[in-house]
């Protein structure tokens, strides 16, 4: 097992009708990583959800609906990103049962399905090894790491699951990349927000 690809969502909510906002991917090379030669990719996506944001979601995910109506839906990006989970030997994620219901979802709904095998979760792995619970906040803080701020984004918490199952394994991890602070590859540049008090945009639905 060489090919591990580590992902975090975020997502307008948690109920079985909410929708996927942003993606992160972190994928890892352990041959690379054992040869000290550049080991990872990243892949960090925004999408249109088709429905507004739970308030509580958008306090995570910082964007607003009016900004996400302006971005691409799952299925413009699903056949390029589909690659990245066929090929992977693993795919990781912390409460990997959360992100891998949404992804299965989204992807059903493109008209691809994800392979059968199932996610690993490092949640679960930290819990079986520390008998403690198993939150990211609460693993990192465990590794000596600050832990996130309220507000956090799929891709710095893809990278943070990463450090996890490194560090549970008790393999040094690689040194940050600069791409973790860039916006979506996607990204595109909204319009004027709305007036106040002036009828809101419709969110596309599809």
């Amino acid at each position: 097992m060489s090919r591990l690809l580590f992902v975090d969502t975020e997502t307008t909510g948690l109920t079985y009708d909410d929708r996927v906002i942003t993606l992160g991917m972190v994928a890892l090379d352990l041959d690379a990583l054992n040869d000290g030669r550049d080991a990872v990719q990243l892949s960090h996506l925004i999408f249109n959800p088709g429905r507004p944001s739970n308030p509580f979601a958008a306090a995570v995910h910082g964007y607003q609906d009016w900004v996400l109506t302006s971005q691409p839906r799952f299925v413009v990006h699903a056949e390029e990103i589909l690659p990245a989970f066929t090929e992977a030997d693993a795919v990781l994620a912390h409460n990997a049962a959360f992100d891998e219901r949404f992804l299965r979802t989204e992807f059903r709904m493109a008209g691809f399905e994800l392979p059968s095998s199932r996610f690993d979760c490092t949640l679960k792995a930290y819990k079986r090894k520390h008998q403690r619970p198993g939150g990211l906040d609460k693993v990192l803080e465990h590794m000596g790491l600050s832990a996130r701020g309220k507000q956090h984004g799929a891709l710095e918490d893809a990278w943070f699951c990463m450090l996890a199952w490194l560090w549970l394994n008790d393999l040094e991890a690689p040194a940050a990349p600069a791409a973790l602070a860039h916006p979506p590859s996607n990204w595109v540049e909204p319009g004027l927000p709305p007036i106040r008090g002036a009828r809101k945009p419709l969110v596309a639905r599809y």
